[in-house]
């Protein structure tokens, strides 16, 4: 079916209208750094989602928001840049657009392994598929894949971090780690990650060693209460702008439950689209 007239991908046609083209150097670069190889390792174990159903939901968001998705194939020498046209959890099947050269779309047709990569609000998205099926969606040529029995949702603190809003700041409460002595102390924070967060204080705080663990407790708007432990990895002091001189520490989240993973990409995605929503950028 991919292999009959050249065919114009439906998503290239919904972008025909932005201003960076996809084989511009910039989006090429972009692309590039999307790609990643599931491990399988403990390292990475925290980010695979194996739920069926949270799949099915990831990807269709994917769909809605018309992410591009990467797919590599000749032990990724060869991709195809496309989009996902359907979700089918239950039939146990995705549908992605062909691509406009019909020699890419039959070799990716004849390997027998794919890696389809992509994002969604800054955080990569990773699943492995066998080999594709040349199908049609109703007129229209389309590749057919299996439903991968698990995904990689990998954001990791050097891909994004996250400012917190001045108006509804976030506040955090360090203290001492289980088993041990000392007191509590309340911090700004000033940016957030999946990886940790830098926070602020304007009082004399104990001078912490650098790699001290101890316990933080962070409220979010929405009332979850995200709780994990942490490592001082750096602190400074800056001078804000009227004058005023703070203390900032940085801090990196060890062993984070995937309760408060969730609670933190949640809280993270919706703080994206409220930024966007006061920019007037089109989510």
């Amino acid at each position: 079916a991919c292999q009959a007239a050249r065919h114009v991908p439906d998503f290239q046609k919904r972008l025909a209208l932005k201003p960076k083209a996809l084989d511009s150097p910039e989006s090429m670069k972009q692309d590039s750094q999307l790609k990643f190889e599931l491990t399988g390792t403990a390292a990475d174990s925290e980010y695979f989602v194996h739920s069926r159903i949270e799949i099915a939901s990831i990807l269709r968001d994917v769909m809605a928001r018309n992410s591009l998705l990467s797919v590599y194939f000749d032990a990724g020498n060869s991709s195809l840049l496309t989009a996902l046209l359907a979700v089918d959890a239950e039939s146990g099947y995705l549908l992605l657009d062909c691509g406009p050269d019909p020699k890419v779309n039959d070799r990716l047709v004849r390997a027998d392994r794919l890696v389809c990569v992509t994002s969604l609000d800054k955080v990569k998205i990773q699943f492995v598929s066998g080999s594709a099926r040349a199908v049609k969606s109703g007129e229209k040529p389309a590749l057919q894949l299996q439903f991968p029995a698990k995904l990689l949702r990998l954001q990791r603190r050097e891909y994004f971090r996250l400012s917190t809003p001045v108006t509804t700041p976030l506040k955090c409460t360090i203290s001492p780690a289980a088993g041990d002595s000392g007191n509590s102390h309340q911090l700004g924070i000033a940016d957030i990650s999946g990886g940790g967060f830098s926070a602020n204080s304007d009082k004399e705080l104990p001078e912490f060693e650098p790699l001290t663990r101890l316990h933080s407790v962070i409220t979010l708007p929405d009332g979850d209460v995200l709780r994990a432990d942490v490592e001082l990895r750096n602190t400074f002091e800056i001078t804000l702008a009227n004058g005023k001189r703070i203390r900032r520490y940085g801090w990196q989240f060890l062993d984070l439950s995937e309760r408060a993973r969730i609670m933190l990409e949640k809280y993270v995605m919706q703080q994206q689209r409220l930024q966007k929503a006061r920019s007037g950028s089109v989510i």
